[in-house]
């Protein structure tokens, strides 16, 4: 009667811990939070100090890639973490969605090179994350801290968790989406303006740089190779920047050529660094047009929030357009600061 009781008390936590669980991830439509917020969940439940998540980074990607790895995995710089989405093993966790071991996983395909990145990392889990089909990511994590083996109650648990997992990331997609644009993958403008707004009223007094940066005599390069390569030039742009800057910071598509960065706990000292990779790189990356190769340059206002000057975001987005402005009068192709 007491093993009893025991373990229906057992079950009723687990429930409620879901329960729990299932409110954070749901609540939750920040794409990159929400990922944070599943590896934290994993790995509290199943006490393990190595975890990480196979993902896709972007709207229009087939391949699963290494997006954390908090802790312990044991990573190499030269090594691509990634999964094609049209890989056998993929194939398998959709058809048979369950926890899987290394030894469990290699027993069940037959293309060894498709799980190349776990025999890497050597998980001692791999948690599929599947709903009605369709593949979102993978979870894995190392042993437990008391080097226990996984039981099959905590498989279940943790296969729920990555099921509401799904259903969540897909929401997030969903939010991506539309908050997104479709050019350039960058943020829309209001993305941007909510962004700031929230930043300016929290209590953090993180510091907070401003990047305003426009494309060089865009309309000479419209007129001269037409607007399919400038929409080309837009794109390529577009894609250093993002490259350029951290998960947390928020780029967007202010106008046509225009962009801005928002480069969140970075003072401007850091941010005119970042500006001047960026511009470097942009001008180092000459775009091909029909065999021939044209230099692009941009131009770079920058500034910082100033809590006692700033009182909503147009205040700090003025003074980097008036930065940016000054960029482009003194020349182009350079990066211009004002303080805050």
């Amino acid at each position: 009667m007491k093993k009893t009781l025991e373990k229906y008390e057992t079950e009723i936590r687990d429930l409620k811990e879901l329960l729990e669980i299932s409110k954070s991830l749901s609540s939750n439509l920040e794409y990159y939070s929400l990922l944070d917020s599943l590896i934290f969940a994993c790995m509290g439940h199943a006490r393990v100090t190595k975890a990480g998540l196979f993902i896709k980074n972007n709207l229009e990607s087939k391949i699963f890639t290494l997006y954390r790895n908090y802790e312990g995995f044991n990573t190499d710089k030269n090594i691509r973490y990634e999964i094609p989405e049209d890989s056998e093993v993929v194939e398998l966790f959709k058809k048979n969605t369950r926890c899987y071991t290394m030894p469990e996983l290699l027993g069940d395909i037959t293309d060894i090179s498709a799980i190349k990145p776990f025999t890497f990392l050597e998980p001692t889990l791999i948690i599929p994350i599947v709903n009605k089909g369709n593949m979102q990511g993978m979870i894995v994590l190392g042993e437990k801290i008391e080097n226990l083996v996984f039981p099959e109650e905590e498989k279940e648990f943790l296969l729920n968790i990555a099921s509401l997992a799904a259903i969540a990331i897909y929401n997030a997609f969903l939010y991506e989406v539309s908050t997104t644009d479709l050019m350039t993958k960058l943020k829309l403008r209001h993305v941007l303006f909510h962004s700031l707004k929230q930043n300016f009223i929290s209590k953090e007094n993180l510091p907070i740089t401003l990047l305003m940066i426009d494309i060089d005599k865009f309309k000479n390069i419209n007129d001269t190779y037409g607007h399919a390569f400038g929409d080309k030039v837009i794109k390529e742009v577009t894609g250093i920047i993002r490259s350029s800057i951290r998960m947390k910071d928020v780029g967007a598509r202010y106008g046509g050529e225009e962009f801005t960065v928002v480069l969140y706990g970075n003072p401007l000292s850091g941010g005119v660094k970042i500006a001047e990779r960026i511009r470097k790189k942009v001008e180092e990356s000459p775009c091909d047009y029909q065999g021939k190769a044209v230099t692009v340059t941009i131009s770079i206002g920058i500034t910082e929030y100033s809590p006692g000057r700033d009182k909503v975001p147009s205040d700090l987005i003025k003074r980097a357009d008036s930065a940016l402005y000054r960029a482009k009068e003194s020349g182009r192709n350079r990066v211009i600061a004002l303080p805050g």
